[in-house]
């Protein structure tokens, strides 16, 4: 959350819990290798700013859509609201339940 309001903290003791990653997902059908074969696609999630920032390391900010999603994020590809997500991914069952899998990682937390 930190990340995505583009604020500055100084870490004075890491907790130990928490670990997970940002990801980029996509349906295991669609067999996508990186961000970059995403561009130019509809993508949603509940962190617009990481996502788009993303985009731009990417050089396809322009061209990809990105919708800002509260909720149950995994459930867009499914419905055919996106064809990527980005979203958290701790133990990545619920990844699995919905036929997605990681395209690319974003970031990491608590190391």
């Amino acid at each position: 959350m930190i990340a995505e309001k583009n604020v500055e903290v100084q870490i004075e003791v890491k907790l130990g819990f928490g670990k997970c990653r940002l990801c980029l997902q996509a349906p295991v059908s669609k067999e996508y290798t990186s961000g970059e074969d995403l561009i130019g696609s509809r993508v949603v999630t509940s962190f617009p700013n990481l996502t788009k920032k993303y985009f731009v390391e990417k050089g396809g900010v322009t061209e990809t859509k990105i919708t800002y999603l509260s909720g149950s994020v995994e459930v867009a590809c499914g419905l055919g609201l996106a064809d990527a997500i980005v979203d958290l991914v701790e133990s990545g069952d619920t990844m699995v339940a919905h036929n997605l899998c990681v395209v690319d990682t974003l970031l990491t937390t608590e190391e």
